[in-house]
């Protein structure tokens, strides 16, 4: 078996002719393990971003009525709770219609029961609301209303279905960015007393917003959090209330799993086109030890030593290239993207060093049928004829 291994070794340094088909696998290989490291690192981070975003409003989780499935249903409310297992706070919208000099929007009246300093992230200018009639506004609600931070906004709004609509004048204090297209079109920020005071609700809610932290939940925090709430409420995570966004970033993955599918193709027809040539350039050699005795059983061993020397050295240029472009743009956010379509300004990278471990394996893993042609083509050959021809 070691004999076999030195064989394929020194037949790969031999092989000096085919020096052009050396290198070309071995950059077949260093750019497939940097494409999926930077495929693997981007997707994560994109992810990663949208869903800490999401989450910062959002909340890891919304508690509501059992029938409210909707988070934007504004006929129900429930009393203030108490939980043990979670940061939390109470939360409320209206729906009504806000005037300002370059036309009127219908928008939703966001409010929590405090402001929570991990949104001033999102303020691009002004300050955070601290009053019951003061509220944030996006960039993009500003510039259609026509109102700036400084200005008022008179909103129209009802306080139950057929009566007539009741109006406040809203002080805007700020504006903010969250880069989600959904969220910026419609919703301005404030706090609950606002709208309990609209709404006439003494002490009440629609929802409760909770956060365990920034590291992601998994079932079992959601059914502990449902032990602690009466029959009639139900935790309802983003995804439940958001599912075409969650779907779409699902697909983040699945493109990632094609594009490895089709890079680790391209690499083992490559790497098996070469031992081959390898093999072929070899073949005297490889007649005469089956002449003498070596059994085909060993030659996966010898074409082993001559693939892992490509193998490896591919998978250490094309790591370091790869680890060098994410440090780059982890410094600078070099590669930026459109926010309307990708909800953030640039690239976010992800240092997810067991998940690069994983994909390693999987490609090294799938690199090894490469070696399946040459050895079909050494268990045919009839070392006979070569010799003689020889």
């Amino acid at each position: 078996m070691r004999t076999s291994w030195q064989l394929g070794r020194r037949w790969n340094q031999s092989s000096r002719r085919q020096r052009r088909a050396k290198i070309i696998a071995t950059a077949v290989v260093a750019s497939t393990f940097a494409i999926l490291t930077l495929a693997t690192s981007f997707s994560g981070g994109l992810q990663q971003a949208i869903r800490s975003k999401i989450g910062l409003f959002y909340g890891q989780a919304q508690i509501r009525l059992l029938e409210q499935h909707s988070p934007y249903e504004t006929n129900v409310h429930f009393e203030r709770l108490d939980l043990d297992t979670a940061q939390w706070m109470q939360m409320a919208w209206k729906a009504g219609v806000a005037t300002g000099p370059e036309g009127m929007e219908g928008i939703q009246w966001l409010g929590w029961e405090r402001w929570n300093p991990q949104w001033n992230v999102l303020l691009v200018e002004g300050r955070a609301p601290e009053s019951a009639y003061e509220v944030l506004l996006s960039r993009k609600l500003s510039k259609r209303l026509g109102i700036d931070v400084g200005g008022e906004m008179p909103y129209y709004a009802s306080r139950e279905a057929g009566a007539p609509p009741t109006l406040r004048y809203l002080s805007v204090t700020g504006l903010y960015e969250t880069g989600l297209a959904e969220w910026d079109a419609q919703t301005a920020v404030g706090l609950i007393e606002g709208i309990r005071n609209l709404q006439r609700w003494p002490d009440s809610a629609q929802a409760t917003w909770v956060c365990w932290g920034s590291s992601p939940r998994v079932a079992a925090d959601f059914e502990a959090l449902r032990s602690q709430l009466p029959v009639q409420l139900e935790v309802y995570r983003p995804q439940d209330d958001l599912p075409a966004l969650y779907q779409w970033l699902d697909l983040f993955d699945a493109n990632v799993a094609i594009l490895a599918v089709v890079l680790i193709v391209v690499g083992a027809v490559n790497l098996g086109g070469t031992l081959l040539i390898l093999s072929l350039e070899q073949q005297r050699a490889l007649a005469l030890l089956r002449a003498v005795g070596w059994s085909a059983s060993q030659a996966p061993v010898a074409l082993a030593g001559m693939l892992v020397p490509m193998l490896l050295r591919g998978a250490l240029w094309g790591i370091v290239v790869a680890i060098a472009v994410l440090g780059i743009q982890d410094a600078t956010g070099v590669i930026t993207l459109n926010p309307e379509t990708y909800y953030v300004n640039e690239v976010p990278v992800s240092w997810s060093f067991g998940r690069f471990a994983q994909l390693y394996f999987l490609v090294f893993l799938s690199f090894t049928p490469s070696i399946l042609v040459p050895w079909l083509w050494i268990r045919k050959m009839r070392p006979a004829g070569i010799l003689k021809s020889a």
